[in-house]
């Protein structure tokens, strides 16, 4: 609703909901009317929907000044990632309000991962009910961001999960997967990872190898390729899987794969969660690790939450640990 404001009843005493709506997300698409009409009959909710990232920032400043006392995102990965660059980036808050994330995109992974899997007016609709019993607190999960900085942007970007090599590429196939048969949630990135892993399995190499140098707190790995980078500091991604087992202090967890990685078959499965056989060793392609820190100097694409940054050689991208944010959840009945 660029335009378009539900505002919050004076008599209500409950804590005040500020909700954010895309209305280009895609499964937000389908879920508005609900969306809408549970809004309209929740007096401490205040509403807006926007189309564009120039309306999203208004909307922020907006429900700043209104003093919301929880900021609901309705939206997917990619709303969710220019939101948290549009908090830290311009301060629009005081002081942050926790998020509560009302999954309406195409891809809803952080959504899962914070355990807010529900569709928007449910999810909604068990915010509201937590926060009217007061119970609130008792919902909080922390998440640390990754401090994206860009060759050639002044300010970083922030997000939740990163990669390149396959992980770009796999993107690219879920965001054809989407379009052509309108697949929403984990059935878009599901297929692209069978289409690369599939293949794999067997012996053949879908994925075009990318030559990259990086660099940790651990050290600097030599200059390879490889076919998977992944940096995130979720718990578990898709369907719940967590392909990361470095240990150690830091909060980014990388995990990375080298081309024509040995005993694949037999590391694959364990290793998407969290529990690698012994062959997954560097020696065999694999490495794992957490970092407070990490350089990427690499070509291609890399995608952060969704977003698509294109890299060059000698121009490295650098990943830093971020601020924490506060996520809230709704009642964990089903509402």
């Amino acid at each position: 609703m660029a335009g378009q404001t539900r505002t919050m009843s004076a008599v209500s005493t409950a804590p005040r909901i500020g909700v954010l709506i895309n209305r280009k997300s895609g499964r937000n698409r389908a879920s508005l009317t609900e969306l809408r009409r549970l809004i309209v009959q929740s007096p401490e909710v205040i509403a807006h929907e926007t189309s564009g990232q120039a309306e999203a920032l208004q909307a922020l400043r907006a429900l700043s000044r209104d003093g919301v006392d929880v900021l609901a995102i309705a939206g997917g990965d990619g709303t969710l990632q220019h939101v948290f660059n549009r908090l830290f980036n311009e301060r629009i808050f005081k002081t942050m309000p926790p998020l509560a994330v009302l999954p309406g995109g195409t891809t809803n992974m952080i959504a899962y991962d914070i355990g807010a899997a529900r569709k928007p007016a449910k999810e909604l609709k068990a915010l509201l009910a937590r926060a009217r019993a007061g119970r609130l607190d008792e919902a909080r999960v922390q998440r640390r961001l990754i401090a994206v900085h860009v060759p050639g942007r002044t300010a970083p970007m922030y997000g939740l999960f990163g990669g390149g090599a396959g992980i770009y590429q796999g993107t690219m196939i879920s965001r054809r997967s989407v379009d052509r048969v309108g697949m929403r949630d984990a059935a878009g990135p599901l297929a692209g990872m069978v289409s690369l892993l599939g293949p794999l399995m067997i012996g053949r190499n879908p994925i075009k190898p990318v030559t990259a140098l990086i660099t940790h707190d651990h050290g600097k790995d030599e200059r390879r390729d490889y076919i998977a980078i992944l940096v995130s500091t979720m718990e578990r991604l898709i369907l719940g899987l967590s392909p990361f087992w470095g240990t150690g202090p830091g909060a980014l967890r990388l995990t990375t794969v080298a081309a024509k990685p040995r005993r694949f078959s037999r590391v694959l499965l364990p290793a998407l969660n969290g529990r690698p056989p012994p062959d997954a060793t560097p020696a065999n392609g694999y490495r794992s690790v957490n970092a407070g820190h990490i350089e990427i100097d690499m070509t291609g694409g890399f995608v952060l939450d969704g977003e698509v940054i294109e890299l060059e050689a000698g121009k490295p991208l650098r990943l830093d640990t971020g601020p924490t944010i506060t996520f809230v959840r709704g009642e964990p009945n089903g509402l």
